[in-house]
């Protein structure tokens, strides 16, 4: 049997390095290339008869390429006899849309998951996902890790003045909670509006909870456009907040979402490398989640 192997997709190579070194197990050797007509080619350079690999990818930006890419390295490796394919999803595309809301609309991530396990993985590694039913949409077993253990440990280290943990909508609730229960901190929720002809925009309508003290720190999963963190941010500070963190574990940063939060009230943003981003915003302070992935690994090959 061939020793275990990491295969790294193109969506975030620098988090698939630091896996493999605190994780002790090899990169494996693969070709990722992409045809005039943008078709995606992928040739596995390594024997993996008869073994246990893993493939890391997050399904970022270009979230339709990354995705695809993903399932062909999975194809490829299950064609080359690997006896064991795991996926590492620190970020999985499309699972903001894990319900219907409106007749018409698909389960987009039931979709996807569906995509990824016909590719020949046997088991999923995920990290923070929108929801947590979404695990279910795997007929495979699923790993489910979380960020939040290392954003409170960055945010001890901060040491701000009476922090506030703030949910940034109802949905998002028992994370917050989780976290505020980490940092020993209280707990408010933002009640916002989703506009269903507008995307990834929200109305603050009210904030539920006592807001008072210098810092407010709103939690979530994803960062996208930032449009509503900017606006719960606006809102914190008419209550009175000195200081807005904000703490996600996936930052997308689509579009103009750099600028717009660089020019914000919020003071600063934390996030993981789940998603590779190289932002040269002086707000924005990156943490690694490579630790438990490897942790995670090395307990799989016990």
């Amino acid at each position: 049997m061939n020793s275990p192997k990491i295969f790294a997709g193109s969506s975030n190579l620098p988090l698939a390095k630091l896996v493999s070194q605190k994780s002790k197990i090899p990169l494996g050797k693969i070709d990722l290339g992409m045809f005039s007509d943008t078709e995606i080619d992928v040739w596995i350079e390594d024997d993996v008869n008869n073994s246990t690999v893993f493939i890391l990818q997050s399904n970022s930006i270009p979230v339709n390429d990354n995705i695809i890419e993903l399932s062909l390295i999975a194809d490829a490796l299950r064609r080359s006899g690997a006896h064991k394919v795991t996926a590492i999803i620190p970020y999985l595309g499309y699972s903001r849309k894990e319900k219907q809301t409106r007749r018409g609309e698909p389960i987009s991530a039931k979709v996807i998951a569906d995509l990824i396990i016909a590719s020949g993985v046997n088991k999923v590694i995920c990290l923070d996902l929108h929801a947590d039913a979404i695990v279910g949409f795997f007929n495979v077993p699923v790993i489910y890790l979380s960020g939040l253990g290392t954003l409170a440990e960055a945010l001890k280290k901060e040491q701000f003045k009476n922090p506030l943990v703030v949910a940034p909508d109802e949905g998002g609730v028992k994370r917050a909670r989780n976290f505020a229960a980490i940092l020993n901190a209280p707990l408010a929720v933002i009640e916002k509006r989703r506009q269903a002809n507008v995307r990834d925009h929200m109305e603050v309508l009210s904030i539920s909870g006592e807001v008072s003290g210098d810092t407010a720190i709103i939690i979530d999963d994803v960062i996208s456009t930032g449009g509503t963190i900017i606006e719960s941010a606006n809102s914190l500070k008419k209550k009175g907040v000195k200081k807005v963190i904000v703490c996600a574990t996936h930052g997308v940063f689509a579009g103009d979402a750099i600028k717009n939060l660089e020019a914000s009230q919020i003071d600063k943003i934390f996030v993981t490398d789940s998603i590779k981003n190289e932002n040269k915003s002086k707000k924005i302070e990156t943490v690694s989640v490579s630790g438990i992935i490897a942790d995670c690994l090395k307990e799989e090959l016990q």
